[in-house]
């Protein structure tokens, strides 16, 4: 009994010092990758940067997340690849939407814009201007109305 009790102390004393080590801090504009910085001054350089962070999680992985003071925040992945774009309540520059996804959005909701876009390897998420979640794969074709 005496050594589960203390390999679970273990287990939870490991558990708690790794979960320690995954941090948030804040930086600046150049600590960014400088494939971020490129984007960030090319569909941002009219909004004033609230902060940067550096999300670094368990096993290496990293984010950078961009907070603008107008609400608006950018996310990108280790490599400073976009990972997610909100604007709010402003669209999407039309060059970071596939064209398929376009297509799709102005046949089937022509009155709205995209406001949020999301990628990974498998799919996109959008957010449309009236508050509709669409979710693409990862070749634009449409998949459903997300919840």
């Amino acid at each position: 009994m005496k050594t589960i009790f203390k390999t679970l102390s273990v287990v939870a004393l490991m558990t708690t010092s790794l979960a320690a080590n995954a941090q948030d801090k804040i930086i600046d504009l150049g600590q960014l990758p400088k494939q971020a910085q490129s984007f960030i001054k090319t569909y941002a350089s009219k909004l004033s940067i609230a902060y940067i962070k550096l999300e670094e999680e368990l096993f290496f992985k990293k984010n950078y997340e961009v907070k603008m003071k107008d609400g608006s925040e950018f996310e990108f992945d280790k490599d400073g690849n976009w990972k997610e774009v909100d604007l709010k309540h402003n669209a999407v520059p039309i060059e970071l939407i596939p064209q398929a996804i376009r297509a799709y959005v102005s046949k089937s909701f022509p009155n709205n814009s995209i406001v949020q876009i999301a990628k990974n390897s498998s799919r996109y998420e959008v957010e449309l201007s009236n508050g509709l979640d669409l979710e693409f794969n990862s070749k634009g074709k449409f998949l459903r109305i997300d919840d």
